[in-house]
């Protein structure tokens, strides 16, 4: 197989800074996600730490028995509350925030790809397109000689209506897939540019390396993502176990009390608690539903390898074919190399007509666009093994 090399320019700068292709509003929104991303985190993972509560009131007191009213009493408190020791939960917590950014990430970077991965392929696209065009121009004047070599035959008496009248549709029919072509270049010229602001020759399309099999399937992104799910969950298993566990919190206030006829009082206290769950009905159920879905995302992770390591040999076979195409494509070049030269001598000798090698010359060009059409479709295939694999994290 074939290997096609990166252009290291163009490389460096996708890894360096694959956002600054996407239009400034796109560029914008990848960033605010990003930060929202860092700071979810920054509060999961401070989120065992106990909040200081300020606690205040105004009241009074009245005695329905004796009809009295008592005095205005105010209070101002502050209290702390902190779990100390959670056998193992308060670290859990930590850890589980560190995974959830680190899934979170994978994720983030998974939707930058997408959108770098659709400009690459909608420019092939539109490369492609602009090719085929240039081929069906050359198709059409191919149709413009058969239909005036048909007319001849015709007015000659050695061709009937219906061979001309085929001509005739057959021109008609490539004149239509030139339009068609035209029309499909704006439509990927305008989704290009729901991407970009940069126009597609204002990109350039770089080649991508062949990415071996064990490469792809350990570095797929994919893969990375729902690895983090089992670590993921995996500690949320481990968090939940600890809940069922001794736990031991420090808790202190502080108030002070303020009544009209009395003087004012102020109080703390400082205590230790330890509480655990010595009964609860749904544990087992929960710990067991809990310690099953770790499992069901490991079986999922071993289930997607399997369909990508499908995926990648389906796209090995489909890049076989395209190299078995450019051979058989070179082929015919080199026969109509050879037609050519021969019709040009014969040309020269008066043998043969000027129609005949404009013909032949035309299909040689048909031919050489197949060539470059070829190697884009190749590239097309190569885009969805390298772009499942690239990362930043």
């Amino acid at each position: 197989m074939r290997k096609i090399v990166i252009l290291p320019i163009l490389c460096s700068l996708m890894f360096a800074n694959e956002l600054e292709l996407l239009q400034e509003d796109k560029k914008e929104l990848r960033k605010i996600d990003k930060e929202i991303i860092e700071k979810k985190y920054e509060a999961s993972k401070d989120e065992w730490i106990g909040k200081i509560n300020l606690n205040s009131s105004l009241g009074k007191e009245h005695d329905f028995t004796y009809n009295t009213t008592g005095d205005m009493t105010r209070s101002l408190g502050l209290s702390f509350s902190q779990s100390i020791f959670e056998s193992g939960g308060i670290e859990y917590s930590i850890e589980y925030a560190r995974k959830q950014l680190k899934s979170d990430l994978i994720a983030w970077e998974n939707q930058n790809i997408a959108l770098i991965q659709a400009i690459y392929e909608t420019l092939l696209a539109i490369k492609k397109l602009k090719l085929q065009i240039e081929q069906s121009d050359y198709s059409l004047k191919n149709k413009d000689i058969e239909l005036i070599l048909k007319r001849i035959q015709y007015e000659a008496g050695r061709v009937d209506i219906i061979e001309l009248n085929n001509a005739i549709m057959s021109k008609n029919n490539q004149q239509k897939e030139n339009i068609s072509l035209k029309n499909s270049l704006k439509e990927k010229e305008y989704e290009l540019s729901k991407y970009t602001s940069l126009k597609s020759n204002q990109i350039e399309i770089i080649d991508f390396e062949v990415v071996d099999k064990e490469k792809f399937l350990k570095d797929n992104l994919n893969i990375r993502y729902e690895n983090s799910k089992v670590e993921l969950l995996d500690t949320s298993y481990k968090q939940l176990k600890s809940t069922y566990l001794p736990k031991v919190t420090l808790n202190t206030n502080a108030n002070y009390r303020n009544n009209q006829n009395e003087d004012d009082r102020q109080t703390g206290s400082v205590s230790l608690n330890m509480t655990m769950p010595i009964f609860d009905i749904t544990k087992d159920s929960k710990l067991e539903k809990s310690k099953l879905e770790v499992l069901k995302q490991k079986v999922n992770v071993k289930d997607m390898q399997n369909e990508l390591e499908y995926e990648y040999e389906q796209i090995l076979t489909q890049i076989n074919s395209y190299d078995e195409y450019e051979k058989t494509i070179s082929e015919n070049l080199k026969l109509y190399e050879d037609l050519i030269t021969a019709n040009q001598s014969s040309n020269a000798a008066g043998m043969s007509a000027d129609y005949d090698l404009e013909i032949l010359q035309n299909t040689q060009k048909i031919n050489q666009y197949d060539l470059q059409i070829n190697d884009i479709n190749r590239k097309l295939q190569y885009t969805k093994i390298y772009f499942k694999t690239k990362a930043n994290i």
